[in-house]
């Protein structure tokens, strides 16, 4: 797992530290601002006032993947940022990401009479839309840096009857949206209807985690809606009762 943070040196650059979790090493990088929408960041900072307005159009659209916090409140300068080793740098990430993470989770429960109401009218009518939501709202929510949702499909596939003629017919498949900063919808294969068969006996009417390493920052629950089952694989450094609470309580209440 990578955490990407970032730290804004000018009004044309930015900083990018990025952490190997596992490894516990550092790697940095400096791109062009107008690249931040194609970079995956956990955090990032500005510390100085000028450089936040030159950049608030670019801003307005990141701010719904990650935090973008004021340097100084978090007691950064460019150069203690540029000189961060990785177990400091883990620790910032950590804090930051708790105090995101956490701000979601309340959100959501404000809320989730209402949020439940919406996933559930999506499920009755726009499949793919539902899973499209739902990844958005997860990984913001569990503050996974990647987010796989693995579910079942329906496709028409053409298929000779027994008078040789062709005809459509409907055949049950694998999907998945997949990606970091973005949720991006492939059709499984083969590999795709092994693991969906090794998690069989894993699949209920209750979410369940069922793998988490906190180590390597890896993330696998099950769980099903109207016997359609679906799979989680995610990455994240941490995994909580606040947040198992809320996915708990989100899919029971798809359930009714």
């Amino acid at each position: 797992m990578i955490i990407s943070l970032g730290f804004v040196r000018s009004s044309s650059q930015v900083l990018i530290k990025e952490l190997d979790w596992q490894q516990n090493s550092l790697e940095s990088k400096i791109i062009d601002v107008t690249d931040l929408p194609d970079q995956n960041l956990q955090a990032l900072f500005i510390h100085d006032n000028e450089h936040f307005s030159s950049l608030v159009g670019i801003l307005e659209k990141e701010k719904a993947h990650y935090p973008i916090l004021d340097a100084q409140d978090e007691n950064i300068s460019l150069s203690s940022f540029e000189t961060m080793p990785a177990q400091q740098c883990k620790d910032l990430y950590l804090k930051i990401s708790n105090r995101w993470t956490m701000h979601q989770n309340f959100n959501s429960i404000e809320n989730l009479y209402k949020l439940t109401n919406h996933f559930r009218d999506l499920w009755k009518k726009d499949r793919l839309s539902f899973f499209e939501e739902l990844w958005y709202w997860m990984k913001r929510n569990i503050g996974a840096t990647d987010l796989t949702i693995l579910f079942n499909d329906i496709i028409a596939t053409e298929e000779k009857d027994e008078n040789n003629e062709k005809k459509e017919r409907p055949k049950l498949t694998q999907a998945l949206l997949s990606g970091s900063k973005k949720a991006n919808f492939q059709q499984g294969s083969a590999k795709e209807k092994e693991l969906m068969q090794n998690y069989l006996e894993k699949f209920h009417d209750v979410f369940e985690v069922t793998e988490f390493n906190s180590v390597k920052g890896q993330f696998v629950a099950t769980t099903q809606i109207e016997r359609s089952p679906i799979i989680f694989m995610a990455r994240t450094a941490q995994l909580n009762q606040l947040q198992r609470t809320l996915l708990a309580g989100l899919f029971n209440g798809l359930q009714n």
